[in-house]
């Protein structure tokens, strides 16, 4: 019998279908991560930087494998909730309602801003391919969208080691966490336009006004609306049950569940997925790990997501390098003087914004924030894991194409001026140290 059955064990093996082919696929693109992760603790580079330049060096040497496929379901539901659910996880709910003016500020306001800042300078580099599909603002607006949020891990690694204090840690996190709620949801707006121009062909830029504002208010409010009811009742759903359990494996099961299913279950509601996973994490993170889980399973499920986190952040980072490798033109678009313009300009007008922007809320809602706050949430307004994830959710087009190694290169420069340069500002605005008692 089992002379019989060995040639076709053997044979089987042999043979690669989609499972094996996408098994491998992962293990090798996290091992990668692993390696670089691994040679980042000895020439004290962040990781999340360190990722970004490895990025760029499999799009270089062209070592991708050719039959990847990476597809937009892929990005926006399999990446972007645990993201989420692990920075609401780590929220202090305490200290964030005590910031509840600045973050609501920078999270709305701020993403508006941003977006339209972004949005008008990006116009003057729009190729007219994309022009003529899609018009001059639908374009413009879904990319200045795709920046607006921010990525804090850099920074809040950064703090940690600086000893920065912990409202200021919060402030970060929390304008983080909900500007990433909001450009999401700014961006899938825009983005079922762009579709809709794709799949009718559209090619007139009075098409573009088919977009009506009014309605996109309407329909922002909606979604942010029902997203918060779905994770509201969900999240507490998650609560009620770990309350009657004490089993960590099985409770971290439950959290797996509630990530993916309020994700799911929002966007077929036609919700924000996005703001349901958000707010499921807030509970999680404050009520149940406080009221519902005994130590162990509060320590399985924090160690579980960061691990998760850090696999998800990997892959993104590398992803989007092996992407450059594919895009019309390889990765040498990087190097385009056309493209190294736009890139150059989209970073100076998101920067402005933000100025603009924190500058404001420090004399009108701050003006007891402690001797160089202002400064250093200025700096901390990094572009990461997000945006990357979301350029690669768009479908193939030539506004893919155009956006990719912009929005790369834009990633590239912010974390690598703005992350490395984090620990001399902290050094010479005086944060370093402040008392964590000190009011905002």
């Amino acid at each position: 019998m089992l002379c019989g059955m060995t040639p076709t064990l053997l044979a089987a093996t042999g043979e690669h279908g989609l499972v094996s082919d996408t098994v491998g696929m992962f293990v090798a693109l996290l091992g990668f991560a692993a390696t670089v992760g691994v040679l980042t603790k000895f020439v004290k580079i962040p990781y999340t930087i360190a990722l970004v330049l490895a990025g760029l060096v499999v799009a270089l040497l062209g070592a991708a494998p050719q039959d990847l496929k990476i597809t937009e379901e892929l990005v926006l539901v399999l990446f972007l909730p645990p993201l989420l659910f692990q920075a609401g996880l780590h929220l202090d709910l305490g200290l964030l309602q005590r910031k509840a003016v600045p973050v609501a500020a920078l999270a709305i306001p701020g993403v508006i801003l941003s977006t339209v800042a972004v949005a008008f300078v990006v116009t003057f580099f729009l190729p007219q391919v994309i022009i003529d599909q899609h018009g001059v603002w639908l374009p413009a607006l879904l990319f200045g969208a795709m920046l607006a949020p921010t990525d804090p891990i850099s920074v809040i690694a950064t703090f940690k080691t600086a000893n920065a204090p912990q409202p200021l840690k919060t402030l970060v996190e929390g304008e983080s966490l909900f500007n990433d709620g909001t450009g999401v949801v700014l961006f899938l707006i825009l983005r079922a336009a762009i579709v809709i121009s794709i799949a009718s062909g559209a090619h007139e830029a009075g098409d573009e006004a088919s977009l009506s504002i009014v309605a996109g208010i309407i329909t922002f409010v909606q979604v942010v609306g029902l997203g918060v009811v779905v994770g509201l009742v969900l999240g507490l759903l998650a609560f009620w049950l770990l309350r009657r359990l004490n089993d960590h494996v099985l409770e971290n099961a439950i959290t797996i569940v509630l990530v993916w299913g309020t994700f799911i279950t929002a966007e077929r509601l036609h919700g924000s997925g996005v703001i349901a996973v958000v707010v499921a994490g807030l509970i999680m993170g404050n009520y149940g790990s406080r009221l519902a889980m005994s130590k162990r399973t509060a320590e399985t499920i924090e160690t579980f997501w960061e691990s998760i986190d850090f696999i998800v952040n990997s892959l993104v980072f590398l992803l989007i390098g092996i992407e450059l490798q594919f895009i019309e033109g390889g990765v040498q678009r990087l190097i385009e003087s056309k493209v190294l313009l736009a890139v150059a300009c989209t970073f100076a007008a998101s920067l402005i914004a933000r100025a603009a922007m924190v500058y404001t809320i420090a004399y009108t809602f701050g003006r007891h924030w402690p001797r160089g706050w202002k400064h250093v949430v200025l700096w901390a307004g990094l572009k990461g894991a997000i945006p990357l994830a979301l350029v690669l959710g768009l479908p193939e087009s030539p506004l893919r194409d155009f956006l990719v190694p912009v929005i790369f290169g834009v990633v590239l420069v912010s974390l690598l001026l703005q992350g490395l340069t984090m620990p001399t500002l902290i050094r010479i605005t005086g944060v370093s140290g402040q008392d964590d008692n000190a009011n905002s």
